[in-house]
Order: C-alpha cells, then sequence, then structure tokens
C-alpha cells in the first residue's frame, strides 16, 4: 500500500466560509498549505491539534527560515504557499512522508520484528489499551482491531509528541507531554495566518536553550544528526520519541527500547508552553489540571514582560510576536493532554480565548491576577464555612468537595466578565474584593459563593439553621468586609 502524508488526505480540518470548489474533510499536506487561505482551522482533538500545529510550522520554519527578530512579521512568509509545496515536492523530502513501505518511513524507522506487535489502539489515548480506561471502548488490544491509514498517521504523529512514559525498559518520553504543559496556539483569520502565527524568529529562540533552529528530523543523515535534533527547535517540532515501524496489515507496531532521549524542561522547553512561579519559588511549566479550568491561568499564559527569574513568562510563541499582540485583540486556543505524570493518560483540556489587548499590559494582568486571587481567597473562606457547618453538626464528611465544585462551576460560566474588566481597567476603581467595590467579578464572585454555601448547607431544622449561621458568619465578613474606620472602632470597643 502506498500512503504519502503529502499527497493523501489525513488533516482533519474546517473550511472557510470564503472556500469554493472541493471541501473534504481530510486534506493532505500539499493542500494544507496550497489551500492554507481556505482554510478556518484544524478539526482534531487537543492532543491531535498541538501535534499537527507543530508539524506544519515545522515544515513552514524549513521551507522559509525565520526573521531575525519581531520587526520583521510584517511581510514574512507572504509566499509560504509556494515555498512550502515546493519544499514538500523536494525528491530528497517526499519519500520520507511515506507511511508505509520498503524505503523511509515517516517517524518510522527499522526495528527487529520479534514476538507479537503491539496493538495500533496504543497510538490513540482514547482508545482502551494498556493504561487506558474502557469507559468509552472496550476494543483492548485485540489482534483484528485494523485502521485507516489516515488514522494511523494522526496516530503515529500525536504519539511521538505526547505519549508519556511507555515502559519495557524505555525512560522517555514525548516533549509535548512534560509536565502537562498547557501549550497555547494562537489564531489567524485562517490556516496559513495560523502557522505564521506560531513560528518564531530568531532573536526569541536565542533566550531559549536550543542550540539552533536546527533541521526536521526527516533531513537528518547521520545517527550524530538525528542525536543533535533532539537539542534543536525544528528537531523537536516533530520528534520521534519511540522507535517503531507499522506492521504492513496495520493492526499493529513493533517497536525497540533504543531510542531519542529529548531533554525535558529544564533546560528546554516547547515554544508553545508558559512558565510560572510555583509555592516554592521555582519556575516550573504551566501545567493543565482536571479540576482546575484553563481560565484561572490565563494572566499566567500572557505575562509577556517577564524580564527576570522571579515572575511568570509567557510562550515563546507569544513573546515572538508581542508587538502584534499588545496592538489588538487577539484569538488564544489553548489545550493539554493530562496524564498522571507516569504512565496512565487521564484526559484532555482546552479552551479558546478572546483575550484583549489589555490583558498583555501590566495594568490589565494585574487585574486580572487580582480577580483570579479574591475567588481563590473566597474559595477558601467557603472551604472553612462549609467545615464549620458540618462539624456543628458533627458530620465527618462535610461536603466540602460539592460546594468547591458548584463554587467553580458558577464561576466557570462567567470567567468572561473578568476578561472584559481586566481589558479596560478603570482609573481609581475599587481593588476587587474590596469594602464598597461595585465591579461585576466582585458580585459574581459572592453570588457564586452564597449560592454554594446555600446548595450544601440545607437549613430545615433548627439545629441546621444554628450551624448554618455558625459556618456562614466568617464567609459573610470575607464577602463584604467592613470599612477600615469601622474595623477599628469595632476592635476598640470589643478591648
Amino acid at each position: 500500500m502506498i500512503f504519502n502524508l503529502i499527497d493523501h488526505p489525513w488533516i482533519p480540518i474546517r473550511w472557510h466560509p470564503s472556500a469554493t470548489g472541493e471541501k473534504p474533510r481530510l486534506v493532505s499536506l500539499h493542500d494544507a498549505f496550497w489551500r492554507s487561505r481556505e482554510i478556518a482551522d484544524l478539526d482534531a482533538a487537543p492532543h491531535e491539534r498541538i501535534a499537527l500545529t507543530r508539524l506544519l510550522v515545522c515544515i513552514a520554519h524549513a521551507a522559509l527560515g525565520a526573521p531575525d527578530d519581531s520587526d520583521e512579521w510584517e511581510n514574512f512568509g507572504h509566499d509560504l504557499e509556494a515555498a512550502a509545496t515546493s519544499y514538500l515536492a523536494r525528491p530528497d523530502i517526499h519519500p520520507h512522508f511515506n507511511l508505509l513501505g520498503d524505503g523511509p518511513r515517516f517517524l518510522q524507522e527499522a526495528v527487529p520484528e520479534k514476538g507479537d506487535a503491539v496493538s495500533a489502539s496504543k497510538l490513540f489515548p482514547r482508545l482502551a489499551t494498556g493504561n487506558n480506561p474502557t469507559v468509552l471502548d472496550h476494543g483492548g488490544m485485540s489482534a483484528s482491531r485494523s485502521f485507516e491509514p489516515s488514522a494511523l498517521a494522526l496516530g503515529l504523529l500525536t504519539f511521538q509528541n505526547f505519549y508519556p512514559l511507555y515502559g519495557a525498559g524505555y525512560k522517555g518520553r514525548g516533549p509535548c507531554a512534560d509536565a502537562n504543559g498547557i501549550h497555547c496556539v494562537l489564531l489567524g483569520k485562517h490556516l496559513r495566518d495560523t502557522i505564521i502565527h506560531n513560528m518564531l524568529d530568531a532573536e526569541s529562540l536565542s533566550r531559549t536553550a536550543h542550540e539552533s533552529f536546527g533541521k526536521p528530523i526527516w533531513e537528518c543523515k547521520t545517527p550524530a544528526e538525528l542525536e543533535q535534533s533532539t537539542q534543536t527547535l525544528l528537531g523537536r517540532l516533530v520528534p520521534r520519541h519511540r522507535s517503531l515501524r507499522l506492521a504492513s496489515d496495520l493492526t499493529g507496531f513493533f517497536h525497540s527500547n533504543k531510542s531519542l532521549i529529548y531533554p525535558n524542561w529544564e533546560p528546554h522547553r516547547e515554544p508553545s508552553v508558559s512558565i510560572v512561579i510555583n509555592r516554592k519559588g521555582d519556575r516550573r511549566i504551566a501545567p493543565a489540571r482536571l479540576d482546575r479550568s484553563i481560565w484561572r491561568d490565563l494572566h499566567h499564559l500572557t505575562a509577556l514582560r517577564a524580564g527576570d527569574e522571579t515572575n511568570p513568562d509567557a510562550s515563546l510563541v507569544l513573546q515572538s510576536h508581542r508587538e502584534a499582540l499588545e496592538n489588538e485583540t487577539v484569538e488564544l486556543w489553548t489545550g493539554a493532554l493530562i496524564t498522571d505524570l507516569k504512565a496512565k493518560i487521564l484526559d484532555t483540556a482546552e479552551s479558546t480565548f478572546t483575550v484583549p489587548r489589555g490583558m498583555f499590559g501590566i495594568a490589565g494582568r494585574a487585574l486580572y491576577t487580582a480577580g483570579i486571587e479574591y475567588a481563590e481567597l473566597i474559595s477558601t473562606k467557603l472551604y472553612g464555612a462549609i467545615r464549620t457547618y458540618g462539624s456543628s453538626l458533627s458530620h465527618e464528611h462535610p461536603p466540602v468537595t460539592e460546594g468547591q465544585q458548584h463554587y467553580w462551576h458558577h464561576l466557570d460560566q462567567k470567567h468572561r466578565e473578568l476578561i472584559a474588566l481586566a481589558a479596560a481597567p478603570k482609573p481609581g476603581q475599587a481593588a476587587i474584593g474590596s469594602t464598597g467595590a461595585d465591579d461585576p467579578w466582585t458580585l459574581i464572585v459572592r453570588t457564586a459563593a452564597i449560592a454554594a454555601y446555600e446548595a450544601v448547607c440545607p437549613r430545615t431544622t433548627p439545629r441546621q439553621i444554628e450551624a448554618f449561621a455558625l459556618g456562614y458568619r466568617p464567609l459573610h465578613r470575607a464577602l463584604f468586609p467592613l470599612p477600615a474606620k469601622k474595623t477599628a472602632a469595632k476592635k476598640t470597643a470589643t478591648a
């Protein structure tokens, strides 16, 4: 079977309303570039979108190079369609995108075909294989399970980017799986703009541990070049962290424990992840979490002007395009594959934000940060209030989890109000959550906390009413703080 990723359709996309002619659901790499102005966006799961974006950006860099600094983006990439398709058509490049065959294969290499092949379902995190859950799939590692070449192409690309610790003596992992990092993608008005918006300039790359832009793995000819590719931008954008080869019947693959090892953070950092400061003061990749929506970390993801080692640091992609971000509203897609930081895949996460330019400024980010801190402060007060309620009723397991879920679910639905508030900070405005504050976010947080407390702390009996009042009193003080003068007077009177 002949299946070449440049010529055959395998990339899921959504067409732009202006597109004309044939509009298939899947396109080849050639058409993804050649018709990139007609394609609105990729149409894939979060981990697949990240892997596809990295592949397209890698090819674009290989075909166009990169600007020296952020001042040269305006006219860069005007010939992307012609340059990328010409690059892919080169006789020394085209064969490396074959999925099958006796010659070079895309992200594969020759390995001993000993024993039974691993089921091809292992390439898809959503399918029940190994540690993956069986909630939506009961096929397991069935030997007769086969897949279309288009599905295998996408699965293979995603596997090489994301798969966590695999076991069987192999200690490496895909570079995108590091620390469950949140990956940011700048969206354009069509796929062509999205590709260019996620490329880096040379100045931004110089602030990383990458040795150079380097070259894609399919251009590497020797073992030394392959080893060096793990330290370069293009070599890491499309990694081959697992040595494997697909079986000819498409039901599985054979693999080897000897493979390329991609250094993770730190020192290396993927261009689409941001850096945060943890409670110990250490710099870490901003992680996605099952119990925390991504909007709660948006102030970290938009920290363009860190300047030192003690502040959050936005992704290299955003820093590379900072001039444009500070002058216009942008669409920012964020997503991640969430694991247990070992071998088990738990879930995916994604969010799309319309980020106003104010969010990339000092005042806007400070206001957003204050809003997040206020919401988290009230969350702890709510936790304590529910615990007090339960203790007064001698409940061994008060409904604190249910209360937190109710509270944050309400804020999840209203977080755009905080973004809008940070977009246009008003001089002289009372601080969020302070005495007399009447901004929309303060009111939303108050409403959410009271509703959550009332939802999980019933008051239908005299004992419950007494417990309710006991728990609600400190929560009310946090939600409606007294003016400083009244607070001082009250303390004096008590003394």
